[in-house]
Formats: structure tokens, sequence, C-alpha cells
């Protein structure tokens, strides 16, 4: 890591527990440098203003994230058993992300939005990591021939729903996520009972 990396990780590991004792709408930029041992000056110059600094944590959490769900998505197994897990493992995640979820609970107005209606952002970077594997495992002949970006954006728009909307159906047990996520994908397939 590099010296200028090396600051900048200072910055943002200081700058995440700020935000976990203050918030998201606190004005932190001192609090940031004086717990990186830095200038208010360094801490711009490496990561910008607030809201650079709440994208800056968000682009090393999703960093993070993937880092975190590759071994999920390499699971030997069935495609359809993958991609339940992999959803489960996501919203789970996502759930005990400490940071996420004081934004979700405290400051919903500045954290939704990436979800939502700023989720261009979450679904270039999605696409830049699963797209490649699912085109492997359409080589591979484990997966039939379908449009990646599609599929990346349809599994996005369903966890994203799980993470930031309550719902009716209890899913806060891996197993209960398990069920509703299965009853999703049955939707529309008939069973072998239900075939003439």
């Amino acid at each position: 890591m590099s010296s200028d990396e090396g600051i900048r990780e200072r910055v943002l590991d200081a700058a995440e527990q700020c935000l976990l004792e203050s918030g998201y709408t606190a004005r932190l930029h001192a609090v940031i440098a004086e717990r990186a041992g830095l200038s208010r000056p360094t801490v711009y110059k490496y990561v910008g203003d607030q809201t650079a600094i709440v994208e800056a944590l968000l682009h090393r959490e999703v960093t993070r994230f993937f880092a975190a769900t590759e071994p999920v998505l390499t699971q030997p197994g069935p495609l359809r058993e993958r991609f339940i897990e992999t959803v489960v493992f996501i919203v789970g995640y996502a759930r005990e992300h400490a940071l996420l979820q004081k934004g979700l609970r405290d400051d919903p107005e500045l954290v939704v939005p990436w979800f939502t209606t700023r989720a261009r952002i979450f679904l270039a970077r999605a696409n830049g990591f699963f797209v490649p594997r699912i085109a492997r495992a359409i080589t591979d002949r484990q997966f039939p021939e379908v449009d990646a970006r599609q599929l990346v954006e349809w599994g996005y728009r369903i966890i994203a729903s799980l993470i930031t909307t309550p719902g009716t159906v209890p899913t806060d047990d891996p197993a209960d996520l398990r069920r509703l996520v299965t009853a999703l994908l049955d939707i529309g397939v008939p069973t072998p009972a239900t075939t003439p």
C-alpha cells in the first residue's frame, strides 16, 4: 500500500468510526482529522468533503463486500442453490453491517437513495463483479444463455428491496429468507404435480 493509500485508509477508518458514533448528518471533518491524526486540509486532499467521504466509504465497503461474497459464489452445487445462498448471504451481510444499518435506521433519506435513485453506481460495480462470473458459468454450460446484465439487475432489485424495505413475510432468520427466495424463484414455474 502506498503512502497516499495508507493516508486515505486512515481517513476512511476514522470517518467510519465517527459516522457510527455521530451519524451521517453530523459535521465531522475536524473529528475525522483528529481521530486520523491528520490536519483538516489533509482530510480534504485525500478524500474530499463530507459527501465525498460517505461515497468513498460506500465504495470501500462494496469492495469488501465483493471479497466476502466470492467464496459463496464459488461453492460447488447446483446453480439454483448457489443463487439462493448468494442472496441469503448478501442480505445477511447487509443486515449485519453496522454502518449501513445505522444509516438505514437513523438517516434513511441519505442512505436509501444509494439503493434506489443512485443505484446505477452500485449496479455498475455489481455488473463489473458478477457479469464475468455469469459469463464463465454460461461458457462452462452451468448456466443457460442469458443477458448477464439483466440477471444482475434482477438480483440487485430483489436484494436491495430485502435490505431496505420492511415486509410482512418474516425474513430475519436466514432459513425464513431462504424460503422466501426459493418461493420467489418458484413463481410461474409449474411443479410436476400441476403439469398436465
